[in-house]
C-alpha cells in the first residue's frame, strides 16, 4: 500500500455517492494501559495551525441519550499542504481509533497529540497498538463522508461550485498552483452569485461581476454575510486576478503553492459555513 492515498479520491465523483469498494484508509487502534488519557492540544495546532475544517468535540449525553453512545471525544485534523485529513474518536473505555488517508500523518497525529507529554510522559510502551490499511466499506465511507465535510462541500452545495473545489484540490496535487487559483475563483463567484439571489431576490445582472457583488453585500444593513466573509471573499478575488478568470497581468508575476493553498484554504471554509451556517 502507498503511505498516502490522494485525498480527493475520497470525495464523491457524483453528487452524493462515492464508489468505495476499491478504496482503502488507514487505521490505527490504540488501547491505554492506564487512566487517564492526557492530551497535548498545543500540538494540534504547533505545525499548520488550527483551520475552520479542523474540530475538537467532546460528546456527551443529552435527555439520558448520545448521538455517538461509546464515543466521548472526537478530533478532526486537515493538513492541507500534505493533502492529508486525520480523524481521531476516543472512546468511553479510552481506545482510540485514528482514520487517515496518509499512513505518516496518522502516526505523527498520535506521536504528538498522545506521547510524550506532562505528567506522565506516556511511551509507546504504555499504549497496545494495531494499525494498517483497511478496506471496510463502513470505515471508508465515514471517512469520506468526514472528508467532504472538511473540504467545504456537501449534498447542499451546488454541483457547479463542488466541481470547482475539486479541480482546485487537483490542482494542489498536481503542483499547478494557477489552476486552483482560478478555480477558486470560479467556486467563489459561483457562490456570490447564489448568495446574491437568496437575499437580493433576484440574479446578478451581467454587468455585476463578482467585485461589485461584495460590494452590495458591504452596503446591506443588518449584513447577511458576516463582514470578515466579505474579505476572505475579497482577498480570493484579488489573487484569482493576478491573473485569473480576469486577467491583470503582472510582469514576471508566478503563482506559488502559497497562493494556491490560501486561496483554497479560503475558499473551502467559506463555502463550509455559508451552506452550513449562513444559508444552511
Amino acid at each position: 500500500m502507498p503511505r498516502t492515498i490522494p485525498i480527493s479520491k475520497y470525495v464523491p465523483k457524483k453528487f452524493g455517492k462515492i464508489e468505495v469498494k476499491n478504496l482503502s484508509v488507514f487505521k490505527l487502534e490504540a488501547i491505554p494501559k492506564s487512566s487517564p488519557i492526557d492530551l497535548n492540544v498545543s500540538a494540534l495546532s504547533e505545525e499548520s495551525g488550527w483551520s475552520l475544517s479542523d474540530r475538537l468535540r467532546f460528546w456527551h449525553t443529552l435527555n439520558g441519550k448520545s448521538a455517538l453512545p461509546a464515543t466521548r471525544l472526537t478530533i478532526r485534523k486537515l493538513e492541507l499542504e500534505e493533502q492529508a485529513l486525520v480523524l481521531c474518536h476516543v472512546e468511553a473505555d479510552g481506545t482510540l481509533t485514528i482514520l487517515s488517508n496518509s499512513k505518516d500523518c496518522a502516526m505523527r497525529f498520535f506521536n504528538s497529540v498522545f506521547l510524550d507529554i506532562p505528567p506522565s510522559f506516556p511511551a509507546r510502551k504504555d499504549w497496545t497498538l494495531k494499525g494498517g490499511w483497511v478496506n471496510d466499506e463502513s470505515a471508508v465511507a465515514f471517512f469520506a463522508g468526514t472528508a467532504a465535510g472538511a473540504l467545504g462541500w456537501g449534498p447542499k452545495v451546488p454541483q457547479e461550485i463542488e466541481d470547482s473545489m475539486k479541480e482546485a484540490l487537483r490542482g494542489i496535487e498536481k503542483r499547478n498552483w494557477k489552476s486552483c487559483v482560478v478555480m477558486c475563483r470560479r467556486a467563489l463567484q459561483a457562490l456570490m452569485e447564489v448568495a446574491y439571489e437568496k437575499f437580493f431576490g433576484v440574479k446578478p445582472g451581467k454587468g455585476l461581476d463578482l467585485n461589485g457583488i461584495i460590494r452590495s453585500f458591504e452596503k446591506l444593513s443588518p449584513a447577511p454575510l458576516p463582514r470578515h466573509w466579505l474579505n476572505i471573499a475579497d482577498a480570493v478575488r484579488n489573487i484569482g486576478n493576478v491573473p485569473g478568470a480576469h486577467p491583470r497581468a503582472i510582469p514576471g508575476y508566478r503563482f506559488s503553492k502559497g497562493d494556491a493553498t490560501l486561496a483554497y484554504s479560503n475558499t473551502s471554509s467559506f463555502v463550509s459555513s455559508y451552506f452550513e451556517k449562513i444559508a444552511p
